[in-house]
């Protein structure tokens, strides 16, 4: 009878590995899922993030060819120097912004290059819209 219950009793220690290994193996798929999901989602922001400041970028760069123009227009016509120190203050406003966003640019297309470059071998986020995106996004 003892050898008996301490054969039940291994069975059941076993039997409790066994559900145990399991439990481990679940959570370690719902902690690789969760991975992927936060990978996919730092991907699509800093997507965004490239995409918003290239936008931004080119639109400084142009605000500052029109307000440059425009002081041009100004003196030809022979405006009031007032008028005209007064748009040379915002096409210098204008041009002072643009160091600053291609600083912010360039920081941010760095991160969203050297995520992509590490996660190349990662098949899971590879295959994805986001990573694609991402991808365009550093070609462009």
């Amino acid at each position: 009878q003892r050898l008996k219950a301490k054969r039940d009793s291994n069975r059941e220690g076993k039997r409790e590995n066994v559900g145990e290994r399991a439990r481990e193996w679940v959570r370690e798929r719902e902690r690789a899922g969760r991975m992927s999901a936060d990978l996919k989602r730092q991907v699509k922001i800093k997507t965004g993030i490239v995409k918003r400041l290239r936008k931004e970028l080119a639109m400084y760069e142009q605000e500052k060819v029109q307000n440059d123009k425009r002081v041009e227009d100004m003196r030809a016509s022979g405006a009031d120097t007032y008028d005209i120190r007064q748009a040379e203050r915002v096409a210098d406003e204008s041009a002072m912004m643009i160091p600053d966003c291609k600083g912010r640019f360039d920081a941010a297309f760095s991160d969203l290059e050297k995520l992509v470059d590490a996660e190349k071998a990662n098949d899971e986020i590879k295959d994805t819209e986001e990573y694609k995106l991402a991808v365009e996004a550093l070609e462009a």
